[in-house]
Parts: structure tokens; C-alpha cells; sequence
């Protein structure tokens, strides 16, 4: 759900550094695919890295091929990670796997050949932490559609009894009672598709199983309902869903959507914040920005959900004056950079007060 992430710093502080770094390698794109391999999976990797060019940059890694090694301690903090990948020779055969060990000072590679573990180089970083940050879905690690995983089967199960049952239907069984019936009958029957000389007490039909749709649609629609009141997504295909509800009602039942949202944000949030202190520390060394403590950078969230701009204009200009321009700006959906459109604003506003005004242009 999430299609925008945005960085505000909360005072008059410069973050555009990173902000240029998270633009270059279009970082929406990464966040994307962490949020949705995190739903999946219920944890998802962030690898943090310097290119050719010495330009931190950010790459996703498998959730299987890596692991964060943390301390015991309350605060659980990073101590190094491990990630590790296979390396296939032209026979696409196992060659070596080739293991990173990242901690908060270098990185050391290692090749690993059947037994034999080498170490192949070894390259201090900036970053000031473990450049390997874990994203989590909730504080169970689990992926979104793990609660109704059996509720899944049962669904794909009926549908699949609905289909077996259409095609048996085809292939039904001719019965028939208090008459012969021999191979020539057989033969006749399907050349001619006609049935002669059926006695008065005779009588024929197919074998079939009785259907009863009523009773299994009722099921499906049972299990389709539990499955998204489980998961907390609503289903957008049900009629009653919007029908002639206002808004509010509308809200209210988005409500425990909107609920679990918030909570992966929270969370989400959180490796965010981990990222952006990662790219200040490098950039900070290399002297292209002043150290920004993470608590005056605020992440932004937006979602792919309808929205009134009309009802949001009115809010700004009922609130004009008593919130920031900034702030009321980033409420439109089509707004991706609010600080921008102000600043844009701004500069037409000086260019129409150089401009003559109408009298003086009659006066000339």
C-alpha cells in the first residue's frame, strides 16, 4: 500500500544530501519491494553500500541468504551481519559460495570451497553501524497471509471440487433400467443419438452426483469473508462495500485496514530511520552534509488510496494561516515534493508583484 515515502526534517535543517543520494538510485522503487518482501515473508534486508563512485546506495537482499547477529542485551544491538551466496560454475553446478561478514567498521569477504574457508579481502566502511538493515512486517515476523494460509487452501480446495464436479459432469455415466442394452445398442446409440424401443417400465438417465450451488457458493462466500476480516483487507469486490456509504462509513470500515497499516509503518519506519543514519554517517565523513540526529527527520507516508483533493483543498483553506504552507501542501495526492510547489509558489508570487498592475499599464 505504500507508493511514497518522503523525508521531513522537523527544523530549519539540510537533508537534501541524502535526499539527492535517495533520488539518484530512485529509492521509492527499493522501499516498494522491502514492504512488499516483508508482507510476504515478515522480514525483509536492506544492504547499504558504496559504488564505484564512493555514492552510498541501497540493494535488497534474500531474506534466506543473510543474518543480522544482535547482542543480548536490552536494546538488541547490531553486531554483525552475515550474508552469503552461491556461486555456479558454466555446468550451473555449485562452484563456491562466497560469504560477506559486515560489522560496524569493515567488511570481510570469504570464499568457501567444499571445506576449505579463504579470505579474500577486506574493505573498511563509514557507515558508523552494521550497513544491514532488517525490516519487519510485525513483531511476530509474519508474512501477511500466514493467519489465513488454511482458510486459502479450504478456498482453492472448493473451487477445485466446483471444477472436478463440471468435468465428471460431462463424463456422467448412462444407466439404464428394466432393458438390454448390448455393444450394437452401444454403437447405434452414438452414431445416431437416439434410443428406440424403450420398454413401458424401462427408463434411462445419467449418474450423477447431485449438485447443491446454493449451499457452496454460501461456503465460498463464508471463507472469503473470513479470509479478509482475518487478514484485516477489506474486499474491494463486494458490493456492499461502498454502495451509497458516505466517507465516515466508508473509514469506518477501512478502520481495522487502516489499523494494521499503521502498525508495518510503525515498523517500517523504524528501518527507515536506520537508513537514513547510515547515509548521514557516510556523507558526514566525506563532508558533504553536517551530522542530523534521527530525531529531528520525520518520515511521511502515503498510500494508494481514493482521495477527495476538493474536500483537501477546503481543509487547507479553512487551516491557511494556522498550519505551515509546507504541511497543508503535502496533504494532495498529486503533491510528491510540498517543499518544492512552496517554493515554486513563492517565486510566482514575486514575479507578478514586479509585473505592472492593470491602471499602471493604462496610465502608459
Amino acid at each position: 500500500m505504500i507508493i511514497n515515502i518522503r523525508l521531513i526534517p522537523l527544523e530549519n535543517i539540510n537533508i537534501e544530501p541524502v535526499k539527492d543520494a535517495y533520488k539518484q538510485q530512485t529509492i521509492t522503487d527499493l522501499d516498494i519491494e522491502l514492504a512488499k518482501g516483508s508482507a510476504i515473508c515478515g522480514v525483509s534486508y536492506e544492504y547499504i553500500y558504496a559504488n564505484e563512485e564512493a555514492q552510498p546506495k541501497s540493494a535488497m537482499l534474500d531474506d534466506l541468504s543473510v543474518i543480522l547477529v544482535r547482542d543480548n542485551t536490552i536494546e538488541h544491538n547490531k553486531l554483525f551481519a552475515v550474508m552469503f551466496q552461491y556461486i555456479y560454475n558454466k555446468n550451473k553446478t555449485l562452484d563456491y559460495t562466497e560469504i560477506m561478514i559486515a560489522d560496524k567498521t569493515k567488511i570481510t569477504t570469504y570464499k568457501l570451497k567444499g571445506s576449505s574457508l579463504s579470505k579474500i579481502k577486506e574493505q573498511k566502511h563509514v557507515f558508523g553501524d552494521v550497513p544491514v538493515i532488517k525490516y519487519r512486517n510485525n513483531a511476530e515476523k509474519m508474512g501477511d497471509f500466514e493467519p489465513v494460509i488454511s482458510l486459502i487452501n479450504a478456498y482453492n480446495l472448493l473451487q477445485s471440487d466446483r471444477i472436478n464436479d463440471k468435468e465428471q459432469l460431462v463424463d456422467a455415466i448412462l444407466c439404464f433400467y428394466g432393458m438390454d442394452f448390448d455393444a450394437n445398442d452401444a454403437s447405434d446409440l452414438k452414431a445416431h443419438r437416439v434410443i428406440a424401443k424403450i420398454p413401458s417400465d424401462g427408463k434411462v438417465e445419467y449418474l450423477v452426483k447431485t449438485l447443491n450451488e446454493t449451499d457452496t457458493d454460501i461456503l465460498r462466500k463464508t471463507i472469503e469473508n473470513d479470509i479478509h476480516k482475518i487478514s484485516m483487507t477489506p474486499n474491494m469486490g463486494d458490493e456492499n462495500f461502498v454502495g451509497n456509504s458516505s466517507g465516515v462509513a466508508i473509514r469506518y470500515k477501512l478502520l481495522p485496514f487502516e489499523q494494521n497499516i499503521k502498525n508495518k509503518e510503525r515498523y517500517f519506519e523504524k528501518g527507515l530511520m536506520e537508513r537514513f543514519e547510515l547515509y548521514n554517517n557516510f556523507l558526514n565523513t566525506s563532508s558533504k552534509m553536517e551530522k542530523v540526529p534521527i530525531t529531528e527527520v520525520d518520515a511521511v507516508f502515503k498510500r494508494n488510496l481514493p482521495s477527495n483533493d476538493f474536500e483537501t483543498s477546503q481543509m487547507i483553506a479553512n487551516l491557511n494561516g494556522v498550519v505551515d504552507q509546507e504541511t497543508l501542501i503535502a496533504q494532495l495526492s498529486f503533491v510528491k515534493d510540498a517543499k518544492e510547489i512552496v517554493e515554486l509558489a513563492i517565486k510566482e508570487q514575486e514575479i507578478r508583484q514586479t509585473l505592472p498592475s492593470y491602471e499602471e499599464l493604462e496610465d502608459e
